[in-house]
């Protein structure tokens, strides 16, 4: 009988200690998205404001252009893939059966990511430079798809409040801003859209990164 009390005390205690599992792990990943939106919304604003306001200053030409805006979203991808080490080796807490979570968030799969945004870029330049800024919105546009993505992969329950406005707000900033580039051809109603987005990224990554550590409440056992 007393065996059983202790088997059963046992496996409690290791359920307990796994669920405590999941949620340091969990707030350890929202601080790390945390770093995403934050080296994102910087990447954003200098390949959005950034370089036009250089050029405006001091010509650079479309191949410093690409330079910086390249230099701007490496270092982002730097910074992500620093944010996420501390996480990625215990992805398989969350996620047992599934490496989906590691892969994504991985170099493996960022650094070749990275490499082909920007190598489509270069090729709107080269090839079709009036379809640039379509281009550039399409692929705002999916880096949000990737981003929600890799947010389900993230969070075993539901998405953190401050990822689903950085996340809908890209998404509904790249769509508007498609729909508008037929028939509006002022800077003003882009700067403000995405501005907008920038803030609210940064404001995510700063909410994200400020969380408190979770506090864990011990369950009585039924033997106190």
């Amino acid at each position: 009988m007393m065996d059983d009390a202790k088997a059963d005390f046992s496996h409690d205690d290791t359920k307990r200690a796994v669920k405590q599992a999941i949620l340091l792990n969990e707030y350890l990943l929202r601080r790390a998205w945390g770093v995403l939106y934050l080296a994102l919304s910087l990447s954003m604003f200098l390949s959005i404001f950034g370089t036009p306001i250089i050029n405006s200053l001091e010509p650079i030409g479309f191949a410093s252009t690409i330079a910086v805006d390249m230099t701007a979203s490496g270092c982002g991808i730097v910074a992500i893939l620093w944010a996420f080490k501390r996480v990625r080796n215990t992805a398989e807490i969350t996620h047992p059966s599934d490496g989906a979570w590691s892969r994504l968030l991985g170099y493996r799969f960022l650094v070749p990511l990275w490499v082909v945004l920007n190598g489509l870029v270069i090729l709107a330049i080269v090839l079709a430079r009036a379809q640039l800024p379509l281009v550039v919105l399409l692929v705002h546009l999916g880096v949000a798809v990737y981003a929600y993505y890799a947010l389900r992969l993230s969070f075993s329950k539901k998405i953190p409040l401050e990822a689903v406005i950085a996340i809908g707000s890209l998404s509904l900033s790249s769509v508007v801003s498609i729909a508008l580039l037929s028939i509006v051809t002022s800077t003003g109603p882009y700067a403000l859209l995405w501005g907008a987005t920038i803030a609210l990224w940064i404001s995510s990554g700063v909410f994200a990164r400020t969380r408190p550590v979770p506090e864990f409440v011990e369950e009585r056992t039924g033997l106190e």
